[in-house]
């Protein structure tokens, strides 16, 4: 640290690399995570003009890049793309994600017949694509990229329903393998297309195995083989394997780590310290200023704080500074760009 601030001499893609692989860094980067969907609506944009126009869609993220002091982007803001190709009903919104309207999975046998067309020629997977590239080529020789799609266990869920298929787990349990292996190939092709894209990292989002939703048991049985199987895909492709969970997961941080992930994304309930001491050097960790109650709601001064209570508990060596989820729709630029002042001493 010079005159209080923060200092590395590597680049910002650089530097969330080093963060990843658990080396000492000098700066505790911020890796938002995930920022899209707020930079859409921040630049006026509705979501149906962000998923039309990648041109207009990868400006709204690059002129909050500097503006924030962001080291990581991520470029892969609509990530439930898939499971509209795949044939699920979707409501877009003015603003936010687009949830899945209707699923249409109710029987087995219906199993076999789910496939997932040519993506490229998908309208939301194209914008992503072309985004990403006008992106990398204005910033992605020093910012890190970061793409994400959902995990093999919460496609399932949108294509079956998240409320029947955990039903299913208990009356039907054959039905939720069968579903959760099919979504399982599903997802490792997805990935076969979005590992061609400069990306430096891909995160599988995986918030139906949430601890407040799955128990560690079931987790072990219906997600993790999935997370290690697609996670080997990401790792052979020569990008790092990130996982993000929502929610309660600190009953399942060595398990989720024992995916084979280099980084794991982690809410709000996760208590860092104990992470970052079970995990002692196998993952990295992300995380958790609170996206709601601090960053959407608090003032600068409670985002000055919250930050720093995470950088000073995480430390310089195998933790990155970030929310424990999106960054919410609304949220004050200001509180975004303090928890930057915050990973830069400032």
């Amino acid at each position: 640290m010079e005159d209080g601030k923060y200092t590395d001499a590597r680049n910002s893609k650089e530097l969330v690399k080093a963060a990843i692989n658990c080396e000492e860094v000098g700066r505790v980067p911020f890796v938002p995570p995930f920022q899209g969907w707020w930079a859409m609506d921040y630049a006026g944009l509705t979501v149906r003009q962000s998923i039309t126009d990648p041109k207009l869609a990868a400006k709204a993220q690059l002129d909050i890049v500097d503006r924030c002091g962001l080291d990581s982007i991520e470029v892969m803001w609509d990530w439930l793309y898939p499971v509209e190709a795949m044939g699920c009903e979707v409501k877009i919104p003015e603003h936010g994600t687009i949830g899945t309207q209707s699923h249409f999975v109710h029987e087995m046998s219906q199993i076999d017949g789910i496939e997932l067309p040519d993506l490229d020629q998908f309208y939301r997977h194209a914008t992503l694509r072309d985004a990403t590239k006008i992106i990398y080529d204005a910033v992605g020789k020093d910012h890190y990229l970061l793409g994400i799609i959902p995990g093999p266990f919460t496609i399932a869920g949108e294509l079956r329903g998240v409320e029947d298929m955990l039903m299913d787990m208990m009356l039907e349990p054959e039905f939720t393998a069968a579903l959760v292996e099919k979504s399982i190939d599903l997802d490792k092709q997805v990935a076969e297309y979005v590992l061609k894209w400069n990306l430096d990292g891909l995160a599988l989002g995986d918030p139906t195995t949430s601890g407040d939703l799955l128990g560690l048991p079931e987790f072990l049985t219906y997600s993790q083989p999935g997370l290690i199987t697609v996670g080997k895909k990401i790792k052979e492709a020569g990008k790092d394997f990130i996982i993000h969970m929502c929610g309660d997961t600190n009953d399942r941080i060595m398990e989720m780590s024992e995916t084979g992930a280099q980084l794991l994304s982690v809410d709000v309930p996760v208590d860092i310290k104990a992470a970052i001491e079970k995990l002692n050097g196998r993952s990295a960790i992300l995380g958790n200023v609170d996206p709601a109650g601090t960053m959407f709601s608090g003032d600068v001064a409670a985002v000055r704080k919250s930050a720093q209570e995470k950088l000073e508990i995480g430390g310089h060596k195998g933790y990155l500074l970030g929310l424990g989820c999106e960054i919410p729709i609304g949220t004050p630029i200001e509180n975004v760009i303090e928890v930057g002042k915050v990973s830069r001493g400032l």
